[in-house]
């Protein structure tokens, strides 16, 4: 984490919780001073409820912490984010004040009002705090005291973006395609006239500053600039061809114990063209290496859903048994055979698994396929059609009901799946997909998903099904995992979708 986003993020973690105190101390005057309804609780009482708020706000914080750099965050992003952030404490608070048997929580005054106050605090904590950092830390000590190696062109298009960085106090830049005369910097170009012939016109034009930024160099004096100057950081930023102007300058950067950041010309073209904006560099093997990811998930939350997924999966196991036993008994009476349907399914970046169902389907499903593919519903990849004739009664039930999913739960457990996820598909689905379809496998798949609560039965073209679960990739959060667990538990009382 560099020191920007570390700055951002203790930052917003004491605001928050600067926030949650203050609410808490507010709505206790309030109603011990102003108005008595809060009755005199042991000490002891106190300082348990006191630790399972601090706990409450660490866990949420931490598990739903946003990196999105500040600039980037509207203000409806800011309000969702908040009002999340707050009930989901709340929520939490509740649910350990409940298990400790806390007897705070039968204060209905003091969470009441506390959540109310914590709301309008963390607001309005959030939008002043985000003025405080654009308009004030530019300027301050804190500030990563900055100085930009460019050309012309590049700059304007380069500085105004970088002085959009809170943390950076951009000092001065260097233009290499300059020279120096008369006290001043001057770029001449060259442009082609017609006239009946080809003529060669000169233009040139005095450079001061860019975007504000003074221009203190050129090439001749770029090394006596940053020898004097009081610089943290350099940013180096040239088209291609130009990069051995001052390659033989890095080392003696380096060596001043400046930190220097570099462009790489051939990468520009592919960011560009990339619908991806997540790219990182390290060093593999001596040897310099870009990463590019499609997405980049809070490890912390990830940590969090697996062990959400464990706890899931073993609580889901307990109950599904006995209505599994209880499923079998009309099950096998009508299609005698083995309970449990496992087959081979594509999990992770293409790891093959075995999925476990209760069979809904007679036991030569698989054989019978061949022969109704042209009744095939869906559009792509998947088989779908209606009135199966392969499923048996008990089958229909259990599929309407989602009773047949219920195994999967040990494959939560194992970690093949997740409880919120993607559909994995079978191998033979998997082995005719195109580049894009692969990226749907970026996650571990899971028994719902996005597109199952989006009505699974009415999407019938199956490049709607990778962009539903493209879109649950790019935007995955714990707290998107949770809306869909509500939004499942819809369908499936309602039937919704299912087939």
């Amino acid at each position: 984490m560099d020191n920007r986003n570390r700055i951002q993020k203790l930052s917003e973690f004491f605001v928050g919780f600067l926030s949650l105190s203050f609410a808490h101390i507010i709505s206790y005057v309030f109603f011990t001073a102003v108005i008595k309804r809060i009755e005199d609780y042991s000490c002891q009482s106190w300082i348990d409820y006191g630790i399972i708020v601090i706990l409450s706000y660490i866990t949420v914080f931490f598990c739903f912490y946003s990196p999105v750099n500040l600039l980037k965050r509207s203000k409806p992003m800011e309000i969702s984010s908040t009002l999340r952030n707050c009930m989901i404490t709340y929520a939490l608070l509740s649910v350990l004040l409940l298990i400790s048997k806390n007897e705070i929580i039968d204060s209905r005054y003091l969470f009441t009002s506390s959540f109310i106050v914590y709301i309008v605090l963390s607001l309005a904590g959030r939008f002043v705090y985000k003025r405080i950092m654009i308009k004030k830390i530019s300027n301050s000590k804190m500030a990563t005291i900055t100085g930009v190696i460019t050309t012309v062109d590049k700059g304007n298009e380069f500085i105004p973006k970088l002085k959009t960085d809170w943390s950076k106090n951009i000092k001065a830049v260097a233009l290499l395609d300059t020279t120096y005369e008369n006290g001043s910097y001057r770029r001449v170009t060259k442009k082609a006239a017609y006239s009946g012939s080809s003529v060669l016109t000169e233009t040139e034009e005095i450079i001061n500053n860019i975007d504000g930024v003074p221009v203190v160099a050129n090439l001749d004096n770029l090394m006596g600039w940053i020898r004097t100057a009081s610089l943290d950081e350099i940013y180096i930023n040239l088209p291609s061809g130009h990069e051995h102007e001052v390659a033989q300058y890095i080392e003696e950067l380096e060596d001043m114990g400046i930190v220097v950041n570099i462009n790489v010309p051939s990468l520009e073209k592919i960011l560009r063209e990339s619908k991806f904006n997540n790219i990182n560099c390290e060093i593999k093997g001596d040897v310099p290496m870009a990463i590019f990811s499609p997405a980049v998930h809070n490890s912390t939350a990830l940590i969090v859903k697996r062990a959400i997924d464990i706890i899931g999966g073993l609580v889901g196991t307990i109950v599904s048994l006995p209505i599994i036993l209880i499923t079998a008994i009309p099950l096998l009476i009508e299609s005698p055979g083995p309970l449990i349907f496992k087959q081979q399914r594509i999990g992770k970046n293409g790891r093959i698994f075995n999925i476990y169902k209760i069979r809904s389907m007679y036991v030569d499903a698989e054989e019978r396929k061949k022969a109704l593919m042209e009744q095939n519903k869906m559009d792509g990849f998947m088989f779908k059609m209606d009135n199966d004739p392969r499923i048996t009664k008990v089958g229909k039930f259990i599929r309407k009901t989602s009773i047949d999913e219920l195994p999967q739960f040990w494959n939560v457990l194992k970690g093949d799946m997740s409880l919120v996820g993607t559909r994995p598909p079978t191998i033979d689905e998997f082995e005719q997909y195109e580049s894009h379809h692969k990226r749907r496998l970026s996650l571990n798949p899971g028994i719902t998903g996005l597109w199952q609560v989006s009505g699974r039965s009415d999407i019938q073209d199956f490049e709607e099904v990778v962009k539903l679960d493209c879109t649950y990739i790019d935007n995955w959060s714990l707290w998107l995992d949770i809306k869909i667990l509500f939004k499942t538990v819809g369908v499936v009382l309602t039937h919704k979708g299912a087939e």
